[in-house]
């Protein structure tokens, strides 16, 4: 019998709140087989997993949806989000948010799964994101209390699906996770954990500027309209070795 050992999250440890204690994430062993063994795991591990592997393999996963110009318009963690991470700022950022937010965790012809901390379920719903709600979303939902422990739920979240990946010979594809944060000063340590997930089905959504990843500017009204021809923005130094190049030439 192999043993894995789902690691502990690492990156939680070059976070700027370095008092907070850092928790082990629980171990998984596998067996030749692939059936996972759960006698060590706490009681919540256990029953996701359960439920993870039971609908998995006995039941129809939906797929994936495409989201196309002949399907309609993607969904707006789609249009604004990334696996690299995008932010959001501007006076109707969290406006866009909510919709975001309030449009993955809804629909309901995907498999979408939502990560974020009760934090900014706060700010964003003044409040009125309470327990009850948050659990009436379940599993659907998972609302960490901090950002670490959101990183570590992320990290827990592409254990499973690697294993999942690993042990299932269907065509199924993995459910959607779109993760809603506030990084600040940690934004380095969120952009190593998107770095760390294997897959393009990790969406994420900042508020905030993003450096590592586009950045969208919402107005009280919308987000402002982008140029009708492809935009490459320049580093001062292309910029001025094209314009020299340019100017050789007359």
């Amino acid at each position: 019998m192999t043993s894995t050992s789902v690691p502990t999250c690492n990156r939680c440890n070059q976070m700027n709140r370095r008092d907070v204690t850092q928790r082990r994430l629980p171990r998984i062993s596998t067996s030749g087989t692939g059936a996972f063994g759960f006698r060590s795991l706490p009681r919540r591990i256990r029953a996701r997993l359960r439920s993870v592997f039971r609908s998995n393999h006995d039941q129809p996963q939906p797929r994936r949806p495409s989201y196309d110009a002949n399907t309609g318009p993607r969904p707006l963690a789609h249009a604004f989000g990334g696996p690299e991470g995008a932010g959001l700022i501007g006076p109707g950022a969290d406006g866009l948010l909510r919709a975001a937010f309030t449009e993955a965790l809804t629909d309901v012809t995907s498999a979408t799964q939502v990560v974020t901390t009760k934090a900014d379920l706060d700010r964003l719903f003044a409040g009125a994101f309470d327990e009850p709600l948050i659990d009436s979303f379940a599993p659907r939902l998972h609302a960490a209390e901090t950002l670490e422990d959101a990183i570590e739920n992320i990290e827990l979240e592409h254990c499973i699906s690697t294993a999942i990946d690993t042990n299932d010979d269907s065509s199924t594809e993995s459910p959607i996770y779109v993760w809603f944060a506030t990084p600040g000063p940690d934004a380095d340590v969120v952009h190593e954990t998107l770095q760390g997930w294997h897959g393009t089905n990790l969406i994420a959504i900042m508020s905030g500027a993003w450096p590592y990843g586009p950045t969208h500017f919402i107005d009280t009204d919308g987000p402002r309209r982008l140029p009708d021809h492809n935009l490459n923005l320049l580093p001062r130094d292309q910029a001025i070795a094209k314009l020299r190049a340019l100017g050789s030439q007359r």
